[in-house]
């Protein structure tokens, strides 16, 4: 039997694999789950299937960029701090594999908008004609932009 609160023992014990099967099942019969979608692209990235996590995020940032930025680490216990520091000092601009940029872009999103956003655009200088994150960067942009306000 497959549930939500399963993949949710499953993600807390950071045991990713039986946690994304779980959320995969869930998501077959509520798509809009965004709880369900939002780990699944975690455990994704943490059982090595960085392209479908990719999918999944561009899906839901392009939906609800918020949904993604407003997570509450604790109350929701995402990882994030944890899993970024343990691939060390990979910086942006380094010349580092693609698909480990691209894990750090995404989880870097959940914590920390900014640093996503200069991981984005390292993978854009290196790769300017990919649509999806030229979207992606558009979008992060957009949401941390502050408001101008204009006065008179």
């Amino acid at each position: 039997m497959f549930s939500e609160m399963l993949g949710n023992k499953y993600f807390s014990a950071r045991n990713y694999k039986n946690a994304a099967i779980n959320y995969q099942h869930i998501l077959q019969s509520d798509p809009i789950n965004i709880a369900a979608r939002k780990k699944l692209i975690v455990c994704y990235t943490q059982t090595g299937q960085i392209q479908k996590a990719f999918d999944n995020f561009y899906q839901l940032i392009k939906e609800d960029i918020n949904s993604i930025t407003d997570t509450n680490l604790v109350a929701e216990d995402y990882p994030c701090k944890e899993l970024v520091e343990k691939y060390g000092s990979v910086l942006p601009n380094e010349k580092e594999s693609f698909d480990i940029k691209l894990m750090l872009a995404m989880l870097w999103m959940y914590c920390d908008a900014k640093k996503s956003l200069e991981f984005f655009k390292g993978i854009l200088s290196e790769n300017s004609s990919d649509s999806k994150i030229i979207e992606i960067v558009f979008l992060i942009e957009k949401r941390i932009k502050p408001i101008n306000k204009l006065t008179h």
